[in-house]
């Protein structure tokens, strides 16, 4: 999780939550249950209102890394005096989060990027609401277009179904039946124009945009054809009820540690202990006597005695424990022969909403619910 900065005003307390981890995963980290559960960690108060969402580009609709996020509203102190208040952080990827925010009073927020400002939003929350707002920075920038034609220079005729692309710009179009092509909407300056056509390979050119005129060419190109790669298909069988449940979707992600069924088919165990020994994400302390009992923590955790949270088949599972030693029977849960599948989550920042678990969640798939 990302920095977490505090700012004390006349009469509240708003905790921001700055993420990190870049944009691809920024879908994720939005999730509303999820935010909900990274404010309930930070700050520890029920029914808080939480206000979170994304600073993007209100043209292509990407987030802003390096965002200055704010939040103001106004409190009247002792003998009607009016006092504005204001928190504000750098959001590291686009994102934020803001926590316990004031309720029942008006809010605005805003964001500055690139030396621009997003418009005001304004809104009020009550208890316990968990709402979305995105802010919009336009950023203006200077536009120009490219148009031309690729024509074969041995033949002097027409290249059509060609790719045209500039590389560092969405832009790209085919070329028609004449060889012609347009590119709109490219940023002014030097780039690099990538063609792409089965009969002559894959060239490239530079050409500068001007904004004040249309950029014209006239691209000549010799016969290479691109080598095709043969095509390998690979089909893996999947265990239809673990699909449901979407292990093989979370298993793609890769944001905790898996035991697939493949792997427990190859290797069978005893105990579900035996099974957890082989994920780097836990660390074991087992006590045979008089019957055998574990104490389990995650790698790298520093909350001694605090134990994951277990799900069997989706469902929580509420384990006895012993209290002097959280030591636990895993037994009771789940022998190594039953065992279909394991998720290991290692703290809040890898679990994912249905799976939540203070101190990281074991959910375990058994081969009951196979059949």
């Amino acid at each position: 999780m990302g920095e977490t900065i505090v700012r004390r005003s006349v009469c509240a307390i708003v905790t921001l939550i700055v993420l990190s981890g870049g944009a691809p995963r920024l879908a994720g980290q939005l999730d509303p249950a999820l935010v909900r559960a990274r404010c309930e960690v930070v700050h520890q108060i029920e029914n808080q209102s939480i206000i979170y969402g994304a600073i993007i580009d209100g043209r292509s609709g990407m987030p802003l890394p390096g965002s200055r996020v704010h939040l103001e509203w106004n409190t009247r102190g002792e003998g009607g005096a009016m006092f504005q208040n204001r928190v504000a952080a750098d959001s590291e990827d686009g994102s934020y989060i803001f926590c316990d925010v004031p309720q029942g009073t008006r809010l605005t927020a805003w964001a500055d990027a690139l030396g621009l400002t997003s418009p005001r939003v304004a809104f009020v929350l009550e208890g316990g609401e968990t709402v979305r707002e995105d802010l919009n920075v336009i950023l203006q920038q200077a536009l120009g277009a490219v148009s031309g034609f690729l024509i074969d220079d041995s033949t002097e005729q027409p290249i059509g179904g060609a790719t045209i692309r500039i590389a560092r710009a969405a832009a790209e179009d085919v070329t028609d039946s004449n060889g012609g092509f347009r590119l709109v909407d490219v940023p002014v300056g030097p780039h690099e124009v990538v063609i792409r056509h089965i009969a002559y390979g894959e060239p490239t050119m530079d050409l500068v945009v001007d904004q004040a005129m249309s950029t014209h060419a006239v691209i000549r190109l010799e016969p290479r054809a691109i080598a095709v790669e043969p095509i390998a298909v690979t089909i893996t069988a999947r265990r239809k009820w673990l699909e449901d449940n979407e292990f093989y979707h979370r298993l793609e992600r890769q944001l905790g540690s898996f035991v697939t069924p493949e792997e427990v088919d190859r290797q069978p165990h005893r105990t579900l202990a035996e099974v957890l020994r082989t994920i780097p994400a836990i660390n074991l302390r087992q006590r045979c006597f008089p019957h055998c009992q574990v104490q389990i923590e995650m790698a790298g955790s520093t909350m001694r005695g605090c134990i994951p949270t277990f799900y069997v088949d989706g469902r929580r599972v509420h384990q006895l424990t012993d209290p002097d030693d959280a030591m636990i029977d895993l037994d009771t849960l789940a022998v190594g022969p039953e065992i279909a599948a394991v998720e290991v989550y290692r703290g809040v920042s890898e679990s994912p909403p249905q799976f939540y678990g203070r101190c990281g969640s074991i959910v375990i798939w058994t081969r009951r619910g196979l059949r």
